[in-house]
């Protein structure tokens, strides 16, 4: 793949990435959003409540009971934990009342999700006529808040909505001249996640099917893209490849065809008897070529069948000692059949183009030891011709493509074998047409193995 490319693959991947960033961060936004509008929602809802005259006669029912107690404390008739005591008690009895107009005003604002409230004692300090702390019952420094309202549930799920101080000069007081008396109300959201997540239950499908769509566009386009790259790279090849092989019969008739016209020929029988003879085995080559074109491009569905049952094993020995006249004395060619009377049915002449294919191949592709087997499986009625060389071997990345039109294995995109790449795409197309298929299993340096599968 050439660089351009390559920046162009990781150029669409980085802006992807950043896309997806991008929507990631809008889609967190509009989140928080949401969170703070539902927040503000019930804060308003909270005191528009508060804000009542049923909700100020309760807190003035708790204010007054404290102001007693306070009374008693000064005449020293109960002590300082017993008024907090007693502080804690009235809660029990001023809080249903206080919750079921608190609920009743909250359903009024047609609050979707559920809002409790916790009003919270942080402080109870007395000061003197000079503005002085006189006595302290409650320090929010050192002592923990007092729940007097509302539903005690803990700060940290909860949101801090309000401060407040009462202040009441003590007129009849002899001892002390001002109260403060400093709360803090709390609001807890129950199950607004999910309210959240339902109102951006459309936003995120659309946001995920983009993506997915985004992604599944890349894939296809970068997929597309290295395929239609692969192609170009194999039609050039073709082109290059066919046109090197056209080139000598070409060239050759074009000498002969000279030495036929010159007068030095004229009555030369026997010089014209052999420029004949090559001019007729260039034809030949030239017919060659151009049948190996066109028989060898057309598809599985294209080629018509003459089926027949014969025995296999004999097929299989006429194809390999016919083809042993062809090799070199160094090349030696072994077979194995497991069942010498088994029968196949099949065509004759495109099963053994097909066989033949592959022992082109396995000796083009430098195979010296080629050993062709055959067995019939019983447990899946299959026929099984096998073809073992010791050459080259095909790497993994290649062993998936091997099968193309066109495709020629190649050593750092330079071909060093000679074949127009249809040998193998012919042999499986024969093969489907057999309704059969076609396997290879490979490792580089040390050969391969072709099996054709044909059931029963």
């Amino acid at each position: 793949m050439s660089l351009k490319s390559r920046f162009l693959i990781l150029g669409s991947i980085i802006t992807l990435i950043a896309i997806s960033a991008i929507q990631a961060y809008l889609i967190y936004n509009t989140y928080e959003l949401k969170k703070k509008t539902f927040a503000m929602d019930a804060r308003n809802s909270i005191a528009k409540v508060y804000s009542t005259q049923e909700v100020d006669s309760l807190f003035w029912i708790y204010r007054n009971d404290f102001l007693e107690q306070l009374g008693l404390y000064e005449d020293s008739k109960i002590t300082k934990p017993e008024v907090i005591k007693n502080l804690e008690s009235k809660t029990n009895e001023v809080n249903k009342a206080f919750l079921k107009v608190y609920e009743e005003g909250i359903k009024e604002n047609d609050i979707e999700f559920k809002v409790k409230i916790k009003i919270s004692v942080t402080d109870i300090i007395l000061l003197d006529s000079l503005s002085a702390v006189n006595d302290v019952f409650l320090d929010s420094e050192k002592d923990s808040a007092i729940f007097i309202l509302g539903n005690n549930f803990s700060n940290e799920d909860a949101i801090l909505i309000n401060k407040g101080t009462w202040q009441k000069e003590l007129e009849n007081s002899k001892s002390f001249k001002d109260l403060h008396f400093k709360t803090q109300v709390y609001m807890n959201l129950v199950d607004w996640e999910s309210f959240v997540v339902k109102e951006l239950t459309s936003l995120l499908i659309i946001s995920i099917l983009l993506f997915v769509f985004v992604i599944g566009l890349l894939s296809y386009s970068i997929n597309n893209l290295i395929k239609q790259k692969r192609l170009a790279e194999i039609k050039t090849d073709f082109i290059n490849n066919i046109t090197h092989e056209l080139k000598t019969p070409l060239s050759t008739l074009a000498i002969t065809t000279k030495t036929l016209t010159n007068k030095y020929a004229e009555g030369q029988t026997e010089i014209a008897k052999e420029t004949i003879q090559v001019i007729d085995r260039q034809n030949k080559r030239l017919q060659n070529l151009i049948d190996q074109v066109v028989n060898n491009s057309i598809g599985y569905d294209e080629i018509d069948l003459s089926l027949k049952e014969f025995k296999i094993a004999p097929f299989l020995e006429k194809i390999i000692s016919d083809y042993k006249i062809t090799l070199k004395k160094e090349i030696v060619i072994t077979s194995d059949f497991e069942n010498l009377e088994q029968k196949i049915i099949a065509d004759k002449f495109y099963l053994g183009t097909a066989i033949l294919n592959l022992l082109s191949n396995a000796v083009k592709y430098e195979g010296t030891i080629i050993n062709v087997t055959y067995k019939y499986n019983e447990k899946t009625k299959q026929h099984i011709i096998s073809v073992t060389d010791n050459g080259i071997g095909i790497s993994k990345k290649n062993q998936k493509i091997i099968f193309e039109k066109f495709f020629r294995v190649s050593e750092k995109d330079t071909h060093n074998y000679k074949g127009l790449g249809l040998g193998l795409y012919y042999s499986s197309q024969i093969v489907k047409a057999h309704k059969g298929a076609i396997e290879v299993e490979s490792k580089e340096k040390e050969g391969s193995t072709f099996s054709i599968i044909i059931p029963k």
